[in-house]
């Protein structure tokens, strides 16, 4: 069903959209706003990107900030007389009773004024908190970390955008159900009663919204109407049918994510989740499949027009426990939905194996062809790269795919990401001291040995601090709905996001990892090998960032001995390198219950040590990206992607507990037409059977891309795909477009 247009727009106030500032990543399109909103089109593409609140029912977002901000100072928290949990949830009451809010005839979800990601209320308190707790329990932390990022050796942080609500657990009880939930333990500590109290505001906050929606001139449209029976029903039960579910969702990501702070960074398996409302649905004449395909169109929207360049994420399929696969009908008309709506978010994680069936393999490398939002994941090898840290092969098999692309075991775990350790440094440290006649080593293996002793120590230093950084994460931004959300951690009655789960693990990324092997192949080639240039000559050359040493520095950059095109030699050298780092801290105990392990994922991490690590070996000069995720450097390819996948296949699943990504470029030649179609799935088998978990994949000629950055008005939605998300060509610097272009002329050769 199509909604009705109706002639009233929404008036949008004056000022603009920020367009890659405020020092958060790109993703707004640059588009001109229009004076009115005045179809559902343009209110659905602006509905996360503006505010179409309704002023007379509450607090716009810089007020909003100002309230938060006036209670924390209030509170005297720095003197003792007040826990921060209560202040937290005195904040969420705030914001929860204050925010505005709106319907529209558009649209059948809530919007609210806090519809500034970059901005959310609870930031304007939350950064300068969290200096405040570190001083208070570690004095001169903040100081150690930032010397850690100065000297580009890694980058430590606190994060609170990866959380993993129990989806299966809160669908079945809905929010009258959570509350009871924790409103049953007698209790009285300070998490109980902020929770009991966050618990009450949910509550509060349906009551608003059924009652701002009711009180709507235009309540009798078809999407209001919906609306607010669906909220009707939510407010005294579970969802009873797959519209209640996708208002279930939107009304919990609100309270969560804009007004608690936290990223809810999972939707769940919604195929699996959705598919026996859906067949209730139309069991009873509730819906039909053309009703369900608009419906979920407007879900889709609500989450493509949040200003998120990470993408929000759901996923598909899985394995049932009798060995049979979980996709089902609901499945496909999924996908057909995704293709046909063409966002770049969200993100759609598909889980691949043996049952998969084959016209699910047909449909998503189609869609793949066409730039659609997948990431294929392969449930082998996730199983496999689980079972160092200990999971249950039941643990294993139903993995919840989130965030990026990550997977943890279903309402079990959670895993922080905020470290990266930037492999390259080493070797810049190396050949500093070398240049100044500080170091020398006889042979390669010296070298190597040198390159390990300090990548091991800047790992040692990095995970005591991150040690220090998550002691007190609860104490800073206490996950309030998250714990609401996950019943183990009510029962234990310790917060969801910092204690609250079996598996509370922490990861310290690799960033630079081509960029490091091939550094370290190239001082082995050039220095050890063809004696082409000295270990002291070569340093000084990298501290003059390749002054005057044009022609050497191109024979290094476009040597044949990197990474990422098949060479035994630098495939064996891949490996150790990673293992080397890997086995180092994996399984090794973090500061909150859990333990370390790594993400084959650095996500912008390439572009923020590029302004970190010195010129490398390699041919990099200073200020340039270092290699992104756990792709090749550009130009290494030199094998197509056939080497490509040839050299991933060196690096065992093992090496990252929670997930890995290959960010994969192939000419649309490739695999144009029914028989590129087949070859298509026997690339991404083979890889699986190399054991490659995540393959994230551009499908794209030189060709199309150069003339996109010469006519971008031709191409509003050409997509590519970085470390599991897209983003819009036009929406990237031309840096980084120029790096897209110089790795598909390699692989494409």
């Amino acid at each position: 069903m199509v909604a009705a247009t109706l002639s009233t727009g929404v008036q949008i106030p004056a000022g603009g959209v920020p367009v890659n500032g405020g020092g958060h990543q790109y993703t707004t399109r640059t588009e001109k706003r229009p004076a009115t909103i005045a179809d559902e089109a343009a209110y659905l593409k602006w509905k996360w990107r503006t505010n179409l609140a309704d002023p007379k029912t509450g607090l716009d977002n810089d007020a909003l900030r100002a309230g938060v901000v006036k209670i924390a100072k209030e509170s005297g928290w720095k003197a003792g007389k007040e826990d921060w949990y209560d202040v937290s949830a005195r904040c969420f009451d705030f914001l929860v009773d204050n925010v505005a809010i709106g319907s529209s005839k558009y649209d059948g979800f809530p919007a609210v004024s806090a519809w500034d990601r970059h901005r959310r209320p609870m930031s304007a308190i939350l950064w300068s908190h969290a200096a405040d707790v570190d001083d208070k329990y570690f004095p001169g932390l903040r100081a150690k970390v930032a010397q850690m990022r100065k000297e580009g050796r890694a980058t430590i942080g606190k994060d609170f955008d990866h959380s993993a609500p129990d989806w299966v657990d809160i669908l079945k009880i809905g929010f009258p159900g959570m509350k009871a939930r924790v409103d049953s333990y007698a209790r009285d500590t300070p998490f109980y009663r902020a929770e009991k109290r966050a618990a009450a505001a949910m509550m509060r906050f349906l009551d608003r919204l059924i009652a701002t929606a009711k009180a709507h001139p235009e309540a009798d449209s078809y999407w209001m109407k919906r609306e607010i029976a669906s909220l009707e029903r939510l407010r005294v039960g579970p969802p009873q049918t797959v519209f209640d579910v996708m208002e279930f969702t939107m009304v919990y990501f609100i309270l969560s994510e804009p007004l608690n702070y936290f990223q809810v960074r999972t939707f769940d398996n919604i195929d699996v989740r959705w598919w026996p409302y859906y067949q209730a649905d139309l069991a009873a004449g509730r819906t039909t499949e053309a009703e369900f395909r608009e419906d979920f169109r407007h879900f889709l929207w609500q989450f493509g027009s949040i200003d998120n360049y990470w993408g929000h994420p759901i996923y598909l399929g899985g394995t049932n426990k009798d060995g049979t696969t979980a996709y089902n009908p609901l499945s496909l008309i999924i996908l057909d939905v995704v293709e046909k709506t063409a966002l770049p978010t969200p993100k759609f994680q598909l889980k691949m194996a043996k049952n998969t069936p084959d016209e699910v393999w047909w449909k998503a490398l189609d869609m793949l062809r066409k730039h659609a939002p997948l990431c294929l994941m392969s449930e082998e090898n996730m199983a496999r790269s689980m079972k160092p840290v200990g999971l249950t092969d039941e643990e294993c098999r139903d993995l919840l795919i989130w965030g990026c692309f990550e997977y943890l075991p279903r309402a079990k775990g959670n895993c922080t990401s905020a470290c990266r350790v930037f492999l390259p440094q080493p070797v810049t440290e190396i050949l500093a001291k070398a240049a100044k006649g500080e170091f020398a080593a006889a042979t390669f293996d010296d070298f190597k040995r040198e390159y390990f002793r300090i990548l091991h120590d800047n790992t040692d230093r990095t995970a005591a601090l991150l040690c220090d950084v998550e002691a007190h994460l609860a104490e800073v931004n206490p996950a309030l709905m998250l714990s609401l959300a996950v019943g183990d951690a009510l029962e234990k009655g310790v917060d969801a996001f910092s204690l609250g789960y079996k598996y509370n693990f922490t990861t310290i990324s690799e960033c630079g990892f081509a960029t490091a092997v091939d550094s370290l192949l190239a001082v082995k080639e050039f220095v050890y090998d063809k004696k082409t240039v000295s270990l002291q000559e070569l340093g000084q050359i990298l501290a003059a960032n390749w002054k005057d040493r044009e022609e050497l520095r191109l024979r290094m950059k476009n040597s044949k001995l990197k990474w990422g095109c098949g060479n035994p030699e630098a495939d064996a050298l891949a490996k150790e390198v990673i293992e080397g780092y890997t086995s180092h801290f994996i399984g090794r105990p973090n500061g909150r219950g859990g333990v370390f392990v790594c993400y084959g994922l650095n996500a912008r991490g390439y572009v923020d040590g590029g302004s970190l690590v010195g010129p490398t070996p390699d041919g990099r000069r200073k200020g340039d990206h270092i290699s992104k995720n756990m792709a090749p450097s550009v130009g290494a390819e030199t094998e197509g992607i056939t080497g490509s996948i040839k050299s991933y296949g060196a690096i065992a699943p093992e090496n990252f507990p929670c997930g890995s990504i290959y960010d994969v470029m192939i000419h649309p030649a490739t695999v144009a037409g029914e028989k590129g179609l087949r070859v298509f799935r026997t690339l991404v088998e083979r890889f699986y059977a190399g054991g490659g978990v995540a393959m994230n994949i551009t499908v794209v000629s030189p060709e199309t891309l150069r003339d996109a950055q010469k006519h971008p008005e031709k191409y509003e939605n050409l997509q590519v795909r970085v470390a599991g998300w897209n983003v819009r060509w036009n929406d990237i610097p031309r840096k980084e477009q120029d790096e897209f272009i110089a790795r598909i002329e390699c692989v494409g050769r």
